[in-house]
């Protein structure tokens, strides 16, 4: 009714001089078509939105042989691994996998996992629901696209420049806080269609003395260690000189004395 209204006396008012419509009249129209309903947001729905991600880590003997393993499931499942870190230490290896899992497949693929590569040390599985806020969102992209279609129309009635300006300006916010809600559930679309899982794989390798590279990393430290010496030397030359003079000034003054 508000909108028939603002339309009607759109048309109807007589002067092409004068307003057709406030700054008032705008934000109200504007107001009315913004709200989302208490029965939106709080309605239920059958389907609940789930983003699944999780991290695990496991001990394993070869740890080839188990990222092969990992690799041959996530191709079975259809995800893959989207970054990998591995950190190499005397007396260990770890491996860090960042993978991508469809959702529908994320605790059939756990499941082989564990049965594949053993009891994991330590397993984290976080679910959020993001039902409420994807369906208000979708809900408040109806909104703006309503109210969109109401001020194109309310631009076609528009008699003067500062009029048509005003509604392009409002046009144009609108259009970009319907992108940005756009955006919002793509975004929730990508985290509800596939799952992260980090994996972890932690190997102990052997426990080799390796003495003859052990003498040579030595003999390496000892010489960067001399040459750190060194170079404390050169930065201290003013309390050097400073002694050498104290040293030649004192035994000048020893020698008059016994003369």
């Amino acid at each position: 009714m508000v909108f028939i209204a603002l339309l009607f006396f759109a048309s109807c008012n007589s002067p092409t001089t004068n307003s057709n419509y406030t700054q008032k009249s705008i934000q109200e129209y504007a107001d009315a078509a913004n709200p989302i309903s208490e029965n939106q947001s709080s309605e239920e729905y059958s389907n609940r939105l789930l983003i699944k991600n999780g991290s695990i880590r496991f001990r394993t003997e070869d740890w080839t042989q188990s990222k092969e393993t990992i690799t041959h499931h996530l191709k079975t499942f259809g995800g893959s691994i989207v970054h990998e870190n591995i950190d190499t230490y005397d007396y260990s290896v770890n491996v860090y996998l960042d993978c991508k899992v469809p959702s529908d497949n994320f605790d059939e693929f756990l499941n082989l996992l564990e049965k594949d590569l053993g009891k994991p040390e330590s397993k984290s599985i976080r679910v959020e629901d993001v039902t409420k806020y994807y369906r208000d969102t979708e809900a408040r992209i109806q909104n703006k696209k309503e109210l969109e279609i109401r001020y194109r129309e309310l631009l076609k009635q528009a008699k003067t420049i500062a009029e048509i300006l005003e509604i392009e300006s409002k046009l144009n916010e609108i259009r970009f806080e319907i992108e940005q809600y756009e955006q919002l559930l793509k975004t929730y679309d990508a985290q509800i269609s596939y799952s992260q899982l980090s994996i972890n794989l932690f190997q102990e390798t052997k426990r080799d003395f390796q003495f003859v590279k052990r003498i040579f990393r030595s003999i390496s430290n000892g010489w960067d260690n001399f040459l750190w010496f060194l170079i404390g030397l050169v930065e201290l030359w003013p309390f050097l000189i400073a002694i050498v003079i104290f040293i030649l000034f004192y035994k000048k003054k020893r020698s008059k004395s016994k003369d």
